[in-house]
């Protein structure tokens, strides 16, 4: 789901505090309650950056690394639970898409209910 800064303000703040050298206009909500990748190194064309936060704040960033050969580490695998969000930048050939913060599915109702 595309949001703005003018419909949920907090959010768009969140996701700009977890990623402060983005400059864009691209903001996106997903819920997600699958488990996932969290490699941030390119490949194919694609990059992408991940920065879980807690319900407490805290901010956990995943290291990136160069190449998937250099120290590649299996099991880079993920699932959110509830009081964890991830906000996620991606980079498609070289296009900036944006952020997107990733939610459980028991914290979206939340953040509809303290859009402002």
């Amino acid at each position: 789901m595309k949001i703005t800064k003018g419909d949920f303000p907090s959010v768009v703040m969140l996701m700009k505090d977890a990623f402060p050298e983005y400059k864009g206009r691209k903001y996106f909500v997903e819920v997600c309650d699958r488990e996932f990748e969290t490699h941030s190194y390119w490949d194919g064309g694609t990059k992408y950056s991940y920065v879980f936060i807690r319900a407490d704040g805290k901010r956990m960033a995943v290291d990136s690394m160069a190449a998937p050969w250099v120290q590649y580490q299996e099991n880079r695998k993920a699932k959110l639970v509830p009081g964890l969000a991830c906000v996620r930048h991606t980079y498609f050939c070289g296009h900036d898409l944006g952020l997107t913060l990733m939610l459980h599915p028991e914290d979206m109702p939340k953040m509809i209910e303290n859009r402002a």
